[in-house]
């Protein structure tokens, strides 16, 4: 409820409320109590927790001072009613009532006495003598005076209060740690000391504690209108004041979060107690300590030592001048000693004619390196060289670099023997030396070479046909350049016969060759007729193959052959068919939907078009037995104990492709001689012609085919390039293909003949053919390579082969 103050004098009637506080008595014309004369503001009307207020203005107490209660006001008293103030000639009687203050102003009055008058007798007939009155000795026992009277009304008045006080307080219970040196207790009605307590009537009250060396503690506390008012207060010792000191100066110091400053820095207030302290530099490792700080405002000083966050190294190169990039921000040129930050950093010298090195360090803080002398390589020569006629083998210093055309790479300053040799024709050696960096181009034509052969024929009027070209009579004298050449010789109701021949100069070879009459065989007979196409329950298309007696395997003369292709004579008696494509995931997660083919780098194998890999031989061979079920076929596997075996080895259940007739297929059927690559001619192919490890590929393959690009970095749709000649897709690229065969080496000498072969009958490891994504060398992209597993990979898949009867 707001409070009224009504002002009532002889010339001036106000009224105010709270929100006027605090009201100004002056003589000034803005004053809320307005003096006839005397300063400007004489003394202020104010408000603290509920009390009145009387409050005198500075310097005005020494002309007009102003009394309260008869005595000069120095200072702030509190406002009870009755009381009376006096300013000049203003007297001002005060009077509280509730929330209503009354003021009463009285200006010099002086009030007039006025006896009463003098006594007469009464008129009338009775008349009274005019006496004089008569002076009455005083009594033995005279009236109180007056004054002692009042001091006794008074005290009573005093003790009266005292006893209500006393009736009506109540205990006020403090207690402090650390004990202050100086405690008061304020408000009103003013509190009493009581031995460790304070009496108090029921209110609000403000506490005060004052120590050297802690904060001074102002709290407000309730006195509760029963019962013992206990509290207990901790006062907060001063902050202390730290110096910073650090080696190297200029050090970032923190205190939590927040930034004190940069060293070095002085009488720092920091709270009291334990605080965690960092300090941090761009060039030295963190540190951070623990300070015990004193506080009470005492002085202290903490020294920080860090440690460096880099070490010296020191490089030098052989020979020296070599431009050091440190991270590519040049450094200088060797030799150098350098500070670098500790973690791992890429170093690069660069020097003219010299081939750059680049080396990666990592850097321990504190601990100096000393690198070992870094010896540059002169930067190579770089030679074209091309053959005539193309597709020479090329050795440098006997060691063999590619065939022609080609770019060599030599070490400069130096000479070096360059060998081309081509099959069939005399090699030729150069003997050449360049400088760093000088480039030139060779071309070196190779003269033919060749060997005498005499083939001999029964009957004599069989046809010579010589790789792939009719000769005519099957007896002749051949001279035939010295390489790998096919001799087939065919003749009517004879079976055709093909050997392979490599003639060698100055020395004469004979081939003598007797057909055998041609009797078709029980399997042929049963094959007539049989559709150049079928399917699958599953859809896939088959294409039929008649196989003819060939040769398995690799001359070893070829560039990139192997050890483990050693050439066989083979013959496949049994017509098969095999898949056109290979399997695909969405044909595979039929049979398993929750076949996953993975990824490679961020590339998906998991599209429904695209070959399924990362899948075990055994799941393979599942799969093919689960189709021939759907086709009413009797299943060319078995399980035992978890693993797949071959069942019948004359069931015509869908099984995978023999090495063999995968070989066959791959590189005889439908051509006139064996193929050696994927496409025709030699490496690397001349153009797009399959998925391998191409530039598409290269942010995630070692290895690619320089220039070629068929924009698949991993598996491609199965069948999107051009099939083979009997209309096979990817024989060579995109996945690999698992074979029926146990894997074995075949490194010997001997050249036995076999027929209708299926491998070892027992080993650790399948065979594996044909080039994949990954391939790029001339070795693995040959028809001829073999590679076998006992591991599902990301680039072996299968595709469906069975006898045609």
């Amino acid at each position: 409820m707001s409070r009224v103050f009504e002002i009532y004098g002889q010339d001036q009637t106000k009224s105010y409320v709270d929100s006027d506080l605090p009201l100004v008595i002056g003589a000034d014309d803005g004053a809320h109590i307005l003096l006839p004369s005397g300063p400007d503001i004489a003394a202020f009307l104010g408000e603290s927790r509920g009390h009145l207020f009387l409050q005198p203005a500075d310097g005005a107490g020494s002309d007009n001072p102003t009394y309260h209660n008869d005595t000069q006001l120095e200072a702030s008293v509190w406002l009870k009613s009755g009381d009376v103030s006096r300013i000049g000639d203003l007297i001002i009687n005060w009077h509280i009532a509730g929330e209503r203050l009354e003021a009463r102003l009285f200006y010099g009055q002086q009030r007039v006495l006025v006896p009463p008058a003098a006594h007469h007798a009464s008129h009338g007939t009775d008349r009274v003598s005019k006496k004089e009155i008569p002076r009455v000795a005083a009594a033995s026992s005279r009236a109180m005076p007056r004054r002692l009277r009042y001091l006794i009304t008074s005290l009573f008045l005093v003790l009266l209060v005292c006893a209500l006080f006393v009736l009506l307080a109540k205990p006020l219970e403090v207690t402090f740690d650390p004990i202050p040196e100086k405690i008061s207790v304020s408000g009103f009605p003013p509190t009493f000391p009581l031995g460790e307590r304070y009496l108090g009537l029921p209110g609000t009250y403000n506490v005060r504690a004052e120590k050297k060396g802690y904060k001074v503690l102002e709290q407000e506390v309730q006195i509760a209108g029963s019962g013992t008012s206990t509290y207990r207060f901790s006062l907060e010792k001063m902050p202390g004041l730290v110096d910073f000191l650090s080696d190297p100066p200029g050090v970032s110091v923190f205190l939590g979060s927040s930034l004190l400053g940069i060293t070095p820095l002085k009488d720092v207030e920091i709270p009291a107690g334990s605080q965690k302290i960092r300090f941090v530099h761009e060039r030295y490792l963190p540190l951070e300590k623990v300070v015990q700080v004193k506080g009470l405002g005492a002085a202290q000083s903490v020294q920080a030592t860090l440690s460096p966050a880099w070490a010296e190294v020191r490089i030098t190169t052989d020979p020296g001048g070599a431009l050091l990039l440190v991270d590519r921000l040049v450094e200088g040129h060797t030799p150098l000693a350098l500070e670098i930050e500790a973690g791992p950093h890429h170093l690069e010298l660069l020097k003219k004619d010299f081939l750059p090195i680049e080396k990666e360090i990592v850097v321990e803080a504190g601990k100096d390196i000393s690198l070992p002398v870094l010896r540059l390589t002169p930067a190579p020569a770089m030679i074209h060289l091309v053959s005539s006629p193309a597709g020479a083998l090329v050795a440098v210093d006997n060691v063999y670099k590619g065939q022609a055309p080609l770019t060599l790479s030599l070490v400069p300053n130096i000479p070096h023997d360059v060998t081309v040799s081509l099959s069939g024709h005399l090699s030729q050696s150069l003997k050449v030396s360049y400088g760093p960096e000088e480039k030139d181009e060779l071309t070196v034509s190779l003269e033919p070479e060749y060997g005498v052969v005499f083939v001999s024929t029964t009957p004599p009027q069989a046809e010579l046909f010589i790789d792939g070209k009719k000769h005519g009579s099957g007896t002749d004298r051949l001279k035939l350049t010295t390489r790998s050449h096919t001799i087939e010789i065919r003749a009517k109701g004879y079976e055709t016969v093909t050997r392979s021949v490599t003639p060698q100069a100055g020395f004469s070879q004979r081939l003598e060759i007797v057909l055998a009459p041609e009797e078709p065989a029980a399997h042929d007979k049963k094959t007539r007729g049989a559709p150049a196409l079928i399917k699958t329950a599953a859809g896939q298309q088959m294409v039929f193959i008649k196989p003819s007696p060939f040769t398995m395997g690799a001359s070893s003369r070829e560039p990139g052959r192997r050890a483990n292709e050693r050439e066989r004579a083979v013959t496949l008696t049994r017509s098969f068919y095999l898949s056109e494509k290979e399997v695909t995931n969405e044909e595979f997660r039929r049979f398993r939907p929750q076949h996953s083919s993975g990824n490679a780098g961020k590339r998906s194998l998991e599209i429904d078009s695209h070959p399924v890999v990362n899948i075990s031989w055994d799941d393979a061979a599942r799969y093919l037995n689960w189709l021939s079920k759907k086709d009413g076929l009797a299943p060319f596997y078995l399980e035992k104990n978890g693993k797949m075996v071959q069942g019948d080895s004359r069931g015509t259940g869908y099984r995978l492709p023999t090495e063999a007739e995968w070989s066959y297929a791959a590189r005889k059927a439908g051509r006139t001689e064996r193929a050696r690559y994927p496409w025709q001619g030699v490496y690397p192919p001349p153009k797009v012609v399959g998925n391998f490890a191409d530039e598409s590929g290269r942010y995630m393959l070692p290895v690619v085919i320089e220039g070629y690009n068929d924009s698949y970095p991993a598996t491609a749709p199965a069948g999107s390039f051009d099939p083979n000649p009997v209309g096979l897709y990817d024989l060579g690229g995109n996945a690999a293909e698992w074979c029926h065969d146990y894997y074995a080496a075949y490194t010997g000498l001997k050249k036995e003949e076999v027929v209708d072969p299926m491998g070892p009958e027992k080993g650790t490891h399948h065979l594996v053919r044909g080039a994949s994504w990954r391939d790029a060398g001339i070795t693995e992209l040959r028809l001829s390579y073999r590679r076998y597993s006992r591991e599902p990979a990301s680039d072996i898949g299968f595709r469906i082969a069975r006898y045609a009867e």
